[in-house]
């Protein structure tokens, strides 16, 4: 029983419940943002207090998302200290060590102008959300509190640019466009205590701080918008598109405002003309561009309004889109570049002034059948007559062969009406059925068109998802009439679902792809989070009309999505947590020389605070590391198919995710124990023996602690047959034990009026970094 050390018989207790992970997080603001989306679109146009406040939702839920984003990105950035100790070790190094640190130097370098540069345009688009909700398409007057939280996000994306690093989306530099706006407006006021207002040198800096201003937003933001909109797959009217368009039409607008404030001031020096040429040209550019997604903007909210059955409203927005693509043309018409664009507007202009008439004429057919139904036949031919002229003018304009072919049809089925009423007399019984047996037909022809449609997409679907979501857009298009003209029956709600499931199985598909090219970090975990909200939503949809079993398979490679971010997460913390936990013993070293240092104890401030907070530092990265590794398992661990458990290993994988966790839950009662220890040697230091004392019998009793959860982890190890993950945690166990009995002999020691030993770098490396020659 001598071998046999002390240890409190009070278990650590599980403080790990209220650790936040971001995956976590990150999944319910995706899902926020995108439940947000959908209640904005199918919002009652009528009500525009209610449009107004949940566009507002809208734009808050993706400034939360975004600035929880960039947070995430901070917390993963490389510490400035990690990055001073390499210069430090590479100014004594030689020869080939010193080849390594400077390489590893490169690398990090390398590394925070990329995380930099991810944070700084998470910031943006949390900054750009919030200026648009300030000033929205829909009423006149801008919510002051949404500019002042503008503001606000504003000031952070600025107060980056102190550093040095760039943020290029595709071609464009935002920060190169964002350090001219804020340098010509520091050059503007330093000039204009110099010289008079109207100065031609005054007037012609303010010109160009607002051409810079403007490029900012037509070039860069563009880009962005561009590339958050694609990964994030904002492609199709049952989706995120809207947020893409209001934002692009935002920027466009701003641009313009700057563009045309520019132009004045340029106008006053002769030898700008060519400059004040182009600008003119941008102008024209961006005002067409804003009223095109502005048109787009309504299209999208139309199509939503039209697909539920609202076709009173989806008529109004479609005209106002034809109203925005006409103002668009009007824009492109004045540059000769932009022809090509004047003319696509010209082609979307009329496109949706037919679908206004179109969906005109069919919320007419009701009031129609009800008409024809009373014997009213005179009412029934002015309704009638009503219709045609729709439906006629429609026919000129419409552009697509779906829309086409669906005026086609109603003009044959209310010209066979026409000659019913004409040869009938009062009694119109009959004709009811007539409209009816059309109507089946067209249906007929419908849902041929969306199955052709659903068949080559999921021919295509594992070749090329590409290709596969382009064939399901027709699909959609065809959904869109039918569910505009068809009260939702079965085999029309059925249909529905079929091709919405399949829509998200396409999404699902294409973001995985996406996932395996990217390097782990945030943007690979938000990813994988998308892979599951797709993967989920179809799976959804699938069980609805009967196919279970697929449904079942998305479910479960949704969950395996997911259980991936959480395990990057965690690795994240993992590489983190042994960085902090080797500055920790960095900062020990310190302490205790500035200790022996007489004069330097008493020009320094105690440094206890500062290393006390570095060890919990510490502590809290492992922390997060085990409930990441815990989530991670426990999700996998819910994949319910047989067949993708036994095709993915996911028994041996939960069961090696349970001896990872089991090994950091030692790794953080070794840290805690090394915390205690630190605090005794210092209490004993500093002459207070009692106290040292207690915190040397906490660093034996978490250290006793900790071999129980190694010892336990290397057991789960040797069952999945990792040999080599259980010696080496096996080694944690008897180094942990090790120490825990040099710690009681200290504690032993001072009862003995004896000093405690002090530990030598070996037994400080395995202290803190859990092995010696770590």
């Amino acid at each position: 029983m001598a071998n046999v050390l002390p240890s409190s018989k009070k278990k650590s207790k599980d403080d790990t419940e209220d650790v936040q992970i971001y995956t976590s997080l990150l999944f319910e603001l995706n899902l926020k943002a995108q439940d947000a989306v959908r209640d904005f679109a199918l919002h009652d146009i009528d009500d525009k207090e209610g449009l107004e406040r949940n566009r507002i939702a809208m734009h808050d839920a993706f400034t939360e998302l975004y600035d929880t984003i960039a947070s995430f990105s901070e917390q993963i950035m490389v510490e400035e200290f990690d990055i001073a100790y390499l210069r430090s070790r590479a100014a004594q190094a030689e020869g080939e060590i010193k080849e390594q640190i400077e390489k590893a130097l490169e690398d990090l370098a390398e590394q925070t102008q990329r995380n930099l540069a991810d944070v700084w345009m998470a910031r943006v688009m949390a900054w750009l959300h919030q200026a648009a909700a300030a000033s929205g398409p829909f009423v006149e007057h801008e919510h002051e509190d949404k500019l002042r939280n503008a503001s606000k996000y504003l000031a952070k994306v600025y107060t980056m640019l102190e550093r040095p690093f760039s943020a290029i989306p595709q071609k464009v530099d935002g920060t190169q466009k964002l350090r001219r706006v804020a340098l010509g407006l520091q050059a503007y006021k330093l000039m204009k205590e110099s010289l008079e207002e109207n100065d031609d040198e005054l007037t012609s800096i303010l010109g160009k701080n607002m051409t810079a201003e403007a490029e900012f937003y037509d070039e860069f933001l563009n880009e962005l918008i561009g590339q958050e909109s694609t990964f994030r797959q904002a492609f199709n009217p049952f989706d995120e598109l809207i947020w893409r368009d209001i934002l692009s039409s935002f920027i466009f607008e701003q641009a313009t405002d700057l563009y045309i404030e520019a132009i004045p001031l340029f106008q006053k020096k002769k030898d700008l003309k060519d400059k004040l040429s182009a600008i003119r040209s941008w102008k024209s550019n961006t005002a067409g561009l804003s009223e095109v997604y502005l048109a787009m903007t309504y299209t999208d909210i139309a199509d939503a309004q039209m697909r539920a059955g609202n076709l009173e409203d989806a008529s109004k927005l479609y005209m106002v889109a034809s109203d925005a693509f006409g103002r668009a043309e009007k824009c492109f018409r004045e540059v000769i570049a932009l022809q090509p664009n004047a003319e696509q507007s010209r082609l979307d202009k009329e496109q949706r002034k037919a679908q206004s008439l179109f969906c005109s004429a069919e919320s007419t057919v009701q009031v129609l059948t009800d008409l024809i139904r009373m014997n009213n036949k005179t009412e029934s031919k002015e309704v009638l007559r009503e219709i045609f002229k729709n439906l006629e003018k429609a026919a000129k304009l419409a552009k697509t062969r779906e829309l086409s072919g669906a005026i086609q049809a109603d003009l044959k089925t209310y010209s066979f009406v026409e000659d019913l009423l004409k040869k009938k007399g009062d009694d119109l019984n009959g004709i009811i059925d007539q409209i009816e047996f059309a109507k089946d037909l067209r249906k007929t022809g419908l849902i041929q068109d969306i199955s052709k449609a659903m068949d080559e997409a999921n021919s295509l679907l594992t070749k090329n998802p590409g290709d596969s979501l382009d064939s399901i857009r027709e699909g959609l298009d065809s959904l869109g009439i039918l569910l505009s003209l068809e009260l939702e029956d079965d085999e029309v709600g059925n249909l529905r679902n079929k091709t919405l499931a399949l829509l998200n199985n396409i999404k699902y598909v294409i973001q995985f792809q996406l996932s395996t090219k990217l390097e782990q970090g945030v943007k690979f975990i938000l990813s994988r989070i998308l892979e599951n909200l797709h993967a989920e939503e179809a799976a959804s949809y699938y069980k609805v009309i009967g196919e279970a079993s697929t449904g079942r398979e998305l479910a479960d490679l949704g969950k395996l999505a997911l259980a991936t971010a959480f395990a990057s997460e965690a690795q994240i913390y993992s590489r983190q947590s042994d960085q902090w936990a080797f500055r920790a013993q960095i900062e020990r070293l310190n302490v205790f020389r500035v200790l022996e240092d007489e004069l330097a104890m008493l020009e320094e401030e105690d440094p206890l605070e500062d290393t006390i907070q570095t060890h919990n530092e510490t502590i809290i990265k492992i922390k997060q590391t085990v409930v990441a590794f815990e989530a991670a398992a426990n999700e996998l661990d819910s994949v319910k198919e047989k067949d993708i458990r036994l095709r993915n290993n996911v028994d041996a994988q939960v069961k090696q995710l349970q001896g990872v966790v089991m090994k950091y839950r030692g790794d953080l009662l070794r840290l805690e124990g090394a915390k205690s220890d630190f605090i005794a040697e210092y209490m004993f230091r500093k002459g207070e023996k009692s106290k040292a004392k207690i915190h040397y019998s906490d660093a034996n009793d978490h250290l006793r602690e900790a071999v129980g959860n190694y010892t336990t982890a290397a057991q789960v190890f040797q069952q999945v047959g990792d040999a080599q993950s259980a010696q080496n945690v096996d080694g944690r166990a008897k180094t942990a034990d090790l120490l825990a009995r040099s710690i009681w002999d200290n504690r032993q020691r001072i009862d003995r009026d004896q000093e405690p030993t002090q530990k030598g770098d070996s037994e400080l490396a395995a202290l803190y970094l859990g092995a010696v020659g770590q």
